[in-house]
């Protein structure tokens, strides 16, 4: 029997044989694959419990909250550092009071979440991020706290405004702090005032000037963080302000001289709460000035008389006009007398003067009236032959250094 069975003894050691060599090629394949490098962040679990998990609004109270961390069998994971954050969006006043915990033999870490203040809108949202994950493929772990109360009304729009009777052009303020939202003041509403056609702005507290006189229905709408709105509006009443009033003009001195500079003050009374913004003086020898100011020098180069026009404009472009006849003396005195013998008149000037220091430099006569000087340029004392009996109208026009003149005229009487 054992000559008759070698043959399938030996065919059954090769294949015995064979298959130890596969498994043995399979075992090395193994052995050559690398070992993971450090822990992956799915075997680590992480949760977060707040005690209490709502808290109200009043900027003092606190939650404490511990985090848990755990391995993929469950056991408590050691050591392990975990970055903690409020959203960008956390309400006014919350806060935490570590920004890093780690933890202990048990796997848990506590810290502290602060209340935010009253009239906040929004939850905390506490986020928790492992850190140390290999990969970079940290997981974020949020918790939410409720902060009561919550936004869930719309708020109630309130404003004042200053002054409460204004005119055209005068400057409102506008006040809506006193806007409430869920029973404290709304500081995260954002405001829209629309000035019944007047204009609109934007803000908790605005200006604005109305352009014109009436009764306005000015509406407030409150928009709080939630996206709830409210409406309410007041009606203001603008008057239209008169025009400048009381408008005169002076001089010094009272009646300016030729050549010399005069000061001249104008005088105006704007509306209540207005004031007069510009003085246009038109002098009436071909000049004119505006400015802000109502005190102006102004020089009239000859003796005269000028109609002054002055206008004065206020803040709202309302304007008031005057007219004001400007007497200018030349500081000169023109005068003669005259001696006659037969149909010669002998004229004498000498007793012209002047008033204001300057010199009589040029005596010009007209001895028949008809507008052109027969001299120019002669002395105080001149003649002249009439050729005939009569009454004659003589103009004598005296010139100073100067250069203002004065006339004087007189009837002369030739037997």
């Amino acid at each position: 029997m054992i000559t008759k069975n070698r043959p399938y003894r030996v065919a059954l050691a090769a294949i015995v044989a064979a298959a130890s060599l596969t498994f043995a090629g399979c075992s090395l394949d193994k052995q050559e694959m690398p070992a993971l490098s450090g822990p992956s962040e799915f075997a680590l679990s992480l949760s977060m419990t707040a005690t209490p998990d709502s808290i109200p609004r009043d900027g003092s109270s606190q939650s404490v909250v511990t985090i848990t961390a755990r391995d993929v069998a469950g056991r408590p994971v050691v050591g392990q550092r975990i970055s903690l954050s409020l959203g960008s969006s956390a309400p006014t006043g919350a806060a935490l009071s570590e920004s890093e915990v780690v933890t202990a033999s048990t796997g848990q870490a506590t810290f502290v979440v602060t209340a935010p203040q009253s009239g906040s809108t929004g939850n905390i949202v506490v986020t928790a991020i492992p850190v140390g994950i290999n990969g970079g493929n940290a997981t974020t772990h949020m918790l939410q706290i409720l902060a009561s109360p919550q936004n869930g009304t719309a708020p109630t729009a309130a404003f004042s405004f200053s002054p409460s009777s204004p005119d055209v052009g005068q400057t409102v303020t506008f006040n809506a702090s006193s806007t409430q939202d869920e029973g404290a003041a709304c500081s995260n509403c954002t405001f829209f005032w629309d000035f019944g056609g007047d204009g609109t702005a934007t803000g908790m507290i605005v200006t604005h000037a109305f352009s014109s006189g009436g009764s306005f229905v000015v509406r407030l709408t409150a928009t709080d963080s939630g996206g709830t709105s409210n409406t309410t509006q007041q009606t203001v009443s603008v008057s239209a302000p008169s025009i400048p009033t009381s408008v005169s003009i002076s001089s010094s001195p009272a009646t300016p001289i030729a050549s010399q500079p005069a000061t001249f003050t104008a005088s105006a009374t704007a509306a209540t709460n207005h004031r007069i913004v510009s003085y246009q003086f038109v002098w009436g020898d071909g000049n004119s000035n505006t400015q802000n100011s109502n005190i102006i020098q102004h020089t009239y180069s000859q003796a005269g008389s000028y109609l002054l026009t002055l206008t004065v404009r206020d803040d709202l472009g309302q304007s008031t006009t005057i007219n004001q006849v400007v007497t200018v003396s030349s500081g000169l005195t023109a005068t003669f007398s005259y001696s006659v013998s037969g149909t010669t008149v002998s004229f004498n000037a000498s007793a012209s003067s002047s008033s204001v220091a300057t010199t009589i430099s040029d005596y010009a006569w007209d001895f028949d009236n008809d507008g052109s000087y027969d001299t120019n340029g002669s002395g105080a004392t001149t003649s002249n032959d009439f050729g005939a009996s009569g009454t004659y109208t003589v103009k004598l026009r005296i010139t100073d250094s100067r250069g203002v003149t004065q006339t004087f005229s007189s009837s002369v009487v030739v037997p």
